[in-house]
């Protein structure tokens, strides 16, 4: 793993260096200041920082701020010797920024707490994807692709935290394009939406969903499935017209399928959102609202909504574990959850610790990679047919 060291303090950073080194680290740089830090980031990739806060010139803050900006960031560790809310708050910042976040560490630093939060690293899995950002899909790309089957659905697993059984999945659009091979998800659907696309492609989502979930019954595996709606997708309200359609269709049960609906974009025309999700609720779906805590949803129209589930972000999840102020933050969502009558979801669990504290907080159900990456359908049919014994809280 290549490793670049930013500390200004030489004693400290030779320190880091032997800790590395005992470890059979090879491979690392160091830097005595932010600026000479992003300097090599600019000229060459690292998969993982260990970087101080407090540095003259160009501090730790200052610098992940300019490193969130690059095409390829690598993996943090945050050292410091500030109080724990000054780290437990850069974190959150330097997460909102997007980077990955392995641990923060008060000085000193001694080898097992740094070795535990190195073995955090895993690298990230790539599919051989389009550059979201230089990818163009035209509105009759869209359509074409529908119809030639560019689209494709791949399962993430929804775990009971105490029985440890698979009881749902979430649907995640993946997109293969004729002459762009694999397009990723988000640029799909914005180039959906801009070309008045959207509800085709949620409602071939869906249709492909109910013909999955299918396979599912004849395996005599009944779970749930989940799948993402766009705010655009509410603004019309025959759409949850057709979406029963397809799957009466199917002599399934609209009971078996969750519209997620993320929390940053209730507040657009929230009449339209909720005598949508009303009337789907009226035919029988379930609803989830999906990244609370990440978007600025009043309470009180939080309460309003007649949602099933609340499916807490992946940021407050994360941040639990790691100090009594992220602790307070997951109680508190678990909390509001909990009163308002929802199934908690924990998102994105990613370690056996996140795992324990959502369980011993209260949430009900866990998804992430500590349970199963996004797989295909046969996989899923394999792991929820055999019931499998995946990681639970309780290990």
């Amino acid at each position: 793993m290549k490793t670049l060291i930013v500390d200004d303090d030489p004693v400290m950073v030779e320190i880091i260096s032997a800790l590395l080194s005992d470890s059979g680290f090879e491979s690392f740089e160091t830097a005595g200041d932010g600026a000479a830090a992003l300097e090599r980031l600019i000229d060459q990739t690292f998969e993982l920082m260990i970087c101080d806060l407090n540095m003259p010139g160009m501090d730790g803050v200052r610098l992940m701020s300019m490193v969130a900006s690059l095409a390829v960031t690598p993996a943090v560790i945050l050292l410091s010797g500030e109080d724990p809310r000054v780290l437990d708050v850069s974190r959150q910042f330097a997460e909102a920024k997007g980077l990955t976040i392995l641990g923060v560490l008060s000085k000193p630093v001694d080898f097992d707490a740094l070795m535990a939060v190195v073995h955090r690293y895993h690298p990230t899995i790539r599919q051989p994807a389009a550059d979201a950002c230089s990818v163009v899909l035209t509105g009759e790309r869209i359509r074409s692709g529908i119809a030639a089957a560019a689209l494709h659905l791949a399962y993430q697993p929804k775990v009971n935290l105490r029985s440890g059984q698979i009881v749902g999945a979430e649907a995640l659009l993946r997109w293969r394009d004729e002459e762009l091979g694999w397009v990723a998800a988000p640029a799909v659907v914005q180039a959906a939406e801009q070309a008045s696309l959207i509800d085709e492609l949620t409602l071939a989502v869906l249709s492909r969903a109910v013909c999955d979930h299918a396979s599912l019954l004849r395996m005599g595996v009944d779970i749930n499935f989940a799948f993402n709606v766009s705010m655009h997708n509410l603004h019309n309200l025959s759409i949850i017209d057709q979406m029963s359609a397809i799957v009466a269709k199917a002599d399934d049960q609209p009971q078996n399928f969750t519209l997620e609906v993320t929390e940053t974009h209730l507040m657009d025309k929230p009449a339209h959102v909720l005598e949508a999700l009303i009337r789907s609720r009226l035919q029988g779906f379930k609803v989830a609202i999906d990244d609370y805590g990440a978007g600025a949803a009043a309470m009180q129209f939080l309460a309003q909504l007649p949602s099933t589930e609340m499916k807490i972000d992946r940021s407050f999840v994360s941040a639990a574990p790691r100090s009594e102020h992220g602790r307070v933050l997951l109680q508190s969502a678990i909390d509001l959850g909990l009163r308002l009558g929802q199934i908690v979801t924990a998102e994105g669990v990613e370690t056996e610790a996140e795992a324990s504290l959502a369980l011993e907080l209260g949430c009900h159900l866990g998804q992430g990679y500590f349970y199963g990456r996004p797989m295909s359908l046969d996989e899923l049919i394999r792991r929820t047919s055999t019931r499998p014994a995946v990681p639970t809280a309780s290990g």
